[in-house]
Order: C-alpha cells, then sequence, then structure tokens
C-alpha cells in the first residue's frame, strides 16, 4: 500500500511500539548503559560497571565511597532511569 501523505517519524514509532511491544522493550533494555550514564553521571558512571541482567541492574564499584552513594541513591536512580526509559525496565539495583 503507498501512502500520499507523509507521516511524521514520531507516529511512525509510536505506531511500531504499539505492534511489536517486545522489540520496543528489547530496544529499552539496550540503551539500560547509556541511561545509567545520563542518571548517575560521568564521575560516578566512570567509577563503576553496570551490568543489566533479567530487569536487575548490577552496578560494580571499587571505591566504598562512591559505593555507599549509589546504595543511598538506588531508588531515586532506579526511579528516574524507569522515567527515561519509558517503562518500568529496571526491577531493582544491586551495588556490588
Amino acid at each position: 500500500m503507498r501512502r500520499c501523505q507523509p507521516i511524521r517519524i514520531g507516529e511512525l514509532w509510536s505506531g511500531f511500539k504499539s505492534e511489536h511491544p517486545y522489540i520496543s522493550r528489547l530496544i529499552a533494555e539496550g540503551s539500560v548503559p547509556d541511561v545509567w550514564r545520563r542518571v548517575a553521571g560521568d564521575g560516578l558512571a566512570d567509577a563503576t560497571k553496570v551490568n543489566f541482567v533479567r530487569g536487575i541492574l548490577y552496578v560494580q564499584v571499587g571505591a566504598s565511597v562512591v559505593r555507599q552513594e549509589i546504595f543511598m541513591n538506588r531508588e531515586n536512580f532506579r526511579f528516574e532511569m524507569n522515567s527515561i526509559l519509558g517503562e518500568e525496565i529496571i526491577k531493582s539495583i544491586i551495588v556490588k
């Protein structure tokens, strides 16, 4: 079927996400490390290594001061990351 009218990319993306929720979720899961850097900031992101498995974000930290800061703010990080991702992708954050 050929379209006569142009369509906005946002409308096209919304349609794709609603028709293929599994693929949309995989795309969101793949962007978790980038969203971590955006939410945590460059300083914390450089001091950590993240791994995302089955809804759990594992954050590996070397320094105890950084570990404590992330541990105390993990729910805020989780909430902010899920709001950026657009759905509840991250169920919990475990700091190692």
